[in-house]
């Protein structure tokens, strides 16, 4: 974060993209997002790729951000050809909702993706 900072301080930008994965996760995203919303700086809401689930945790970002502060949300999922998550956002009319079910409101389709190749121990 220490980079957005100095950017911020330095003037040298009047938008950013903050990429959910490229900056460790949702929650430094939230946290950037805060930062930029704070500043005044206006965003661009994605990861670095992605499909189902990448498109769900940008889409829960972007509704948790004011209209305002989003420059462009970008929906993945749209990318690939074919779906994995059920429930997943999907873009139409050049909007997303993200789902209001728990977490990021999808479930994995195991009939697509495969079994799993590793499985942690219960």
């Amino acid at each position: 974060m220490a980079w957005l900072l100095q950017a911020i301080n330095d003037g040298a930008m009047d938008a950013v993209n903050i990429k959910i994965a490229k900056v460790g996760g949702l929650t430094r995203a939230h946290r950037m997002r805060d930062v930029c919303m704070e500043s005044g700086i206006v965003m661009t809401l994605e990861d670095t790729w992605g499909g189902d689930v990448a498109t769900a945790a940008i889409a829960h970002l972007a509704h948790s951000t004011p209209e305002a502060a989003r420059f462009s949300v970008t929906d993945f999922n749209s990318y690939v050809t074919r779906a994995f998550a059920p429930g997943a956002p999907q873009r139409r009319g050049g909007e997303m909702a993200a789902s209001t079910a728990p977490g990021l409101g999808v479930s994995l389709d195991y009939s697509v993706l495969g079994a799993p190749i590793w499985r942690t121990a219960a």
